[in-house]
């Protein structure tokens, strides 16, 4: 994955989670948050895959 897109995603995943916190109140505000959670662990994830690939 270029850092790029990581960068975009990143970013992405930050969007959702804000979102989710303002509407912590709400019904679907801890879901949207989990979501963004699940994201970012996923980009985590598969950053780790690919450098652990490369040594």
């Amino acid at each position: 994955m270029d850092f790029n897109i990581l960068l975009i995603l990143l970013g992405v995943c930050c969007v959702i989670l804000t979102i989710g916190f303002c509407g912590r109140n709400q019904r679907w505000g801890p879901w949207t948050m989990l979501v963004g959670i699940v994201c970012l662990l996923f980009l985590i994830m598969t950053m780790i895959y690919q450098l652990s690939r490369i040594l």
